[in-house]
């Protein structure tokens, strides 16, 4: 897998057709890029600090801020491959980041696997909460050890209605 910085010139919301980096491929975005973090309807974030990226393919359609897990976990022969979260406590291990914008069905694109992003989050997520996966591409809040993947920065619902924000530390 490749670590750090490469040549990149697109937006990290930029989705493709054909595997334009290799999958797996891991990009660093600096804090003053995240700071400047946006939704669709120009709320700002609120995010902070350095945020790791990594390129998927998604065999299941993601919605934006949906929590990303790797496709047929039980049997994936592709780390890379990913769908929605669809179970309360997924192993850890098999989630692989949240989409900060909509991927479509058989495409390309980049999903947060590290850092401070925005995602869908069930009703009843205060700020401090621990959090782990849900049904629908959500994270619930926690206190499972062996099922966490990050802390909830927000209620439910800020910034934007359903979402939450997190500090994702996924393994």
């Amino acid at each position: 897998m490749a670590y750090g910085n490469q040549v990149k010139t697109d937006a990290l919301s930029t989705t493709y057709t054909s595997e334009q980096y290799p999958l797996g491929t891991v990009f660093v975005q600096q804090a003053d890029e995240v700071t400047a973090a946006e939704h669709t309807d120009a709320t700002a974030l609120g995010l902070k600090g350095d945020r790791t990226w990594i390129f998927v393919k998604a065999a299941v359609a993601l919605v934006i801020y949906d929590c990303a897990i790797v496709n047929a976990a039980d049997t994936a022969t592709s780390s890379f491959e990913v769908r929605p979260s669809d179970a309360a406590g997924d192993n850890p291990l098999d989630v692989v980041g949240v989409a900060q914008n909509a991927i479509a069905l058989n495409a390309y694109g980049w999903v947060v696997c590290s850092g401070e992003c925005v995602v869908n989050g069930a009703a009843s997520i205060a700020a401090g909460n621990l959090i782990d996966t849900h049904t629908g591409g959500q994270v619930d809040d926690s206190t499972v050890v062996g099922t966490l993947i990050g802390k909830a920065l927000s209620a439910t619902n800020t910034p934007v209605t359903g979402t939450i924000r997190a500090r994702l530390r996924i393994p």
